[in-house]
This record gives C-alpha cells, sequence and structure tokens, in this order.
C-alpha cells in the first residue's frame, strides 16, 4: 500500500482524482472499486466535470461499489 499525504480535503480529492483517471485512460474497460458516502464526494465531483468536459470517458468503466453488498447475511465478515 502507498501512502499518500495531501494537504487538505480538497487536494486529496485532486490526487485521488488523478490517480483513478489516469487508471482509466491507461485502461478503459477498467473495474474500479468505488466508495459510498461523503468521504470521496470531492473526488467524484473532479471526475464528473472533467466527464463533462469530455477530458476522460467512462463509458466502459465498471464499478464495484464498496458499501453496498447485496445478498451477504450481516453476519458475513
Amino acid at each position: 500500500m502507498k501512502i499518500i499525504r495531501t494537504r487538505d480535503y480538497a487536494d486529496m480529492s485532486r490526487k485521488s482524482a488523478n490517480i483513478i483517471s489516469a487508471q482509466v485512460i491507461l485502461k478503459p474497460d477498467s473495474v474500479l472499486g468505488l466508495a459510498t458516502g461523503s468521504s470521496p464526494v470531492g473526488t467524484y465531483e473532479k471526475l464528473i466535470d472533467w466527464c463533462n468536459k469530455g477530458d476522460i470517458d467512462f463509458s466502459k468503466v465498471k464499478t464495484v461499489n464498496l458499501d453496498e453488498f447485496v445478498g451477504l447475511p450481516k453476519e458475513n465478515p
């Protein structure tokens, strides 16, 4: 695991959006594990902005949303 230190939430959002966009550009049919909730909102806002501007294309990307497991019993770790 690589730990990346950032100055603040905005810096973290920008850096994480850069990492995700680099992956999608490198491999347009990437499968991404994405978190739900409010923590990654800044990152997602940047990615949406870049997508709306045509800077990145997510049309072939698939996602697994980490906090949304369907059909698993609550006893399952």
